[in-house]
């Protein structure tokens, strides 16, 4: 019996599509499973088009699905659909091969490649300069994922602009892995670092025309259309692209089987939740008992919410035996299972302590400023539990100003003291209730979870991190104890990197990084890095991050970088951005400012525009609700839009590592248009 599969465009544009139209593609994908061959699909070939493979089907009077059949099996490609003279415009001059190496399904355009290189080329002089693709021969070009029409057209790269223009034109796994070996790696290191395994083991294809391997493979843009509910299910408007394709990179990391823990990183947008995600309903699906539970923790309250209710959506059999939390509602949770009675220590509280601890101390010594001793509480006492003078005497102070044992044994006088008022009270800091929880957990005051997966890595303290590996069954020994995904660059709440084996997690050997941005513009993913320049960023284990091969897999326009006198003219700027997204066909729940300062919003809604303030502990509502989006740029952490304007008041331009982190998390929450306010 033939078997359908849909392309990511046809469900992309689904819902644009007149409702009449949609009805005529659910019959016809009903009519195709029921039968292929019945006279009442209409498959007609195409006698213009250069691939003899595509055949066409009516779906309305004036619109046409292009479908491709297979020269080998029985798996049929639906692949585009459109008006009648628009879809035989876009499949005119295609071709649609299984890649012989890869496996993969490609779609290219011989003579669009071709004149993208020429045109990039054209009046520049070869001096026989060598280029990093000329070290690959044709052979490896096409392990590479190059269709073998395409090679001439790559080997005509001479330049990195010219490399740029063709890699629109090239299938996305051969451009990844040509840029690979571009940014200086080999073919085989680009292969596996790009792709993963690339389904090893799978059938390959007897012939490009042969797509019957293609189920069993990770596709990034197809999906096996499994019955009519199915169909359904991934046609309707609120499905999420990320729910039904994964890179194959991403599909290695979600399905690996681990001895010990496992850590994933990479920049901003490239997939690191959605794999994380994915991740927790494999582990999930496989658990062996209901007792077994599955723990996934993140740092901010904002993101647990939103991944809940994502989860629900992803699994709605297996997302309930998933407790997602954020860190400091499952401290307080264990601690209060445990008989803790106590509260969380407001600002005031912390106020009224430190006066009275500090006005003993400067009677009695003076050597240390104020300043400096909230400072070394808040970065070094407090986030890692230390609660005793030989813990402190012994911490490794990282990235802290060198202090002698004598003044460490002085200060700490007034730490315990301040301890003492916080106990006498029954207060506990944030920090103070993490290391609480830590210790009933190693006590067997509390039960750990099966697995335990961890997001926002980067904002973990060392008694964090210590409280997350108590949780997670590693001293057992158990497979897939731990999985933990962060991002050096995304750092804006924990200033103090500290490496995962300082809390007895080890993952070396499994430590992967991915490279593939998926919700940025390449635009705005290099405007984003440069605003770290001159930070050193780490690798969330002790070890310098490296972006070289990081990629985004659509381009866009330039972040619009303006600069204002005051906030009015900032309010008429971004006015004016917002009427112009609007006119283009954008929602206004795809269009985000950040911060959201009061005279903005006032200029926004004054023009008649409806605004939508983010919230803590809120889910974004998205389409559900309209209106311009606004918060803060910690609110926004996690979230992603079409467009989002990024307002830096003189104050805050980057004047501290804190300040750029926060904007590289603004700026990388936009996918196709940024615009950065400068206000004076």
């Amino acid at each position: 019996m033939a078997q359908l599969m849909l392309h990511r465009e046809v469900l992309k544009n689904f819902g644009r599509l007149p409702a009449k139209v949609q009805k005529k593609i659910y019959e016809l994908i009903r009519k195709f499973e029921e039968d292929s061959t019945q006279s009442g699909i209409h498959l007609e070939k195409i006698d213009m088009a250069r691939d003899s493979k595509v055949r066409s089907a009516r779906v309305g009077d004036d619109y046409r699905a292009i479908v491709i059949a297979p020269d080998r099996g029985d798996i049929f490609l639906l692949t585009y659909v459109d008006h009648h003279d628009e879809a035989y415009r876009w499949v005119k001059n295609k071709q649609f091969e299984a890649h012989g190496s890869l496996g993969t399904l490609q779609i290219f355009d011989v003579e669009e490649a071709g004149i993208a290189v020429a045109e990039d080329t054209h009046g520049i002089p070869d001096a026989g300069i060598p280029y990093p693709l000329d070290s690959l021969n044709d052979e490896d070009l096409f392990l590479a994922g190059v269709p073998r029409a395409l090679i001439p057209a790559v080997r005509a790269v001479r330049n990195d602009r010219a490399f740029e223009q063709l890699a629109e034109y090239l299938p996305p796994e051969a451009s990844q892995v040509l840029y690979g070996v571009v940014m200086g790696m080999s073919l085989d290191r680009s292969l596996e670092e790009m792709l993963g395994d690339t389904d090893a083991g799978a059938a390959r294809p007897e012939g490009p025309g042969d797509f019957s391997h293609l189920a069993e493979i990770t596709n990034m843009n197809l999906v096996l259309i499994e019955g009519e509910e199915h169909l359904r299910e991934i046609l309707s408007e609120d499905i999420e692209e990320w729910r039904i394709f994964l890179h194959p990179y991403q599909r290695k990391l979600v399905e690996w089987d681990t001895k010990g823990p496992m850590k994933i990183y990479g920049a901003a947008g490239t997939g690191k939740t959605v794999a994380l995600m994915h991740r927790a309903v494999w582990l999930a699906e496989q658990l062996e008992t209901e007792k077994d539970q599955i723990l996934f923790t993140t740092f901010t309250t904002n993101l647990s919410v939103t991944i809940r209710s994502l989860l629900e959506k992803l699994s709605p059999k297996f997302h309930k035996r998933i407790e997602v939390t954020n860190l400091h509602q499952l401290a307080r949770t264990i601690c209060f299972r445990c008989g803790w009675r106590g509260r969380i220590a407001e600002n005031s509280d912390l106020e009224d302590i430190w006066d009275q601890v500090l006005n003993q101390t400067r009677k009695k010594d003076s050597e240390f400023d104020q300043d400096v001793i909230k400072s070394e509480f808040d970065l070094i006492i407090d986030p890692m539990g230390i609660d005793n003078e030989e813990a402190y005497l012994t911490t490794v102070r990282t990235g802290q100003p060198r202090m002698s044992r004598k003044q460490r044994k002085k200060l700490w006088r007034v730490f315990a003291d301040f301890q003492r008022q916080l106990a006498k009270r029954n207060l506990l800091t944030f920090e103070g209730i993490i290391h609480q929880a830590r210790l009933a957990v190693e006590q067997k005051q509390f039960q750990g979870f099966r697995h335990v997966l961890v997001d926002e890595l980067q904002d973990f303290g060392l008694e964090a991190l210590k409280l997350i590996s108590a949780l997670s069954p590693i001293k057992e020994e158990l497979t897939n104890p731990l999985c933990v995904a962060g991002d050096g660059h995304q750092r804006i709440y924990n200033a103090v990197p500290i490496p995962l084996n300082r809390a007895g997690i080890e993952v070396r050997g499994r430590s992967r990084r991915l490279k593939i941005n998926y919700r940025t513009s390449e635009q705005i993913r290099r405007w984003a890095h440069s605003i770290l320049h001159g930070i050193e960023v780490d690798d969330l284990d002790g070890e310098k991050a490296d972006i070289t091969g990081d990629r985004s897999v659509f381009r866009g326009p330039e972040p619009k970088i303006i600069t204002c006198d005051n906030k009015e003219d900032a309010g008429k700027a971004v006015l004016n951005w917002v009427q112009g997204l609007i006119k283009s066909g954008f929602g206004t729940h795809e269009i985000c400012i950040t911060p959201g300062m009061p005279k903005i919003i006032n200029t926004i809604e004054s023009a008649g525009i409806q605004t939508f303030e983010l919230k803590p502990r809120k889910k974004d509502p998205g389409r559900d609700d309209q209106g311009i989006r606004y918060g803060t740029k910690k609110r926004i952490k996690g979230l992603e839009f079409r467009a989002i304007a990024l307002v830096l008041a003189e104050e805050q331009k980057f004047s501290e590592s804190i300040e750029r982190f926060s904007n590289y998390v603004a700026a990388t929450r936009a996918r196709e248009n940024l615009l950065v306010v400068n206000v004076k």
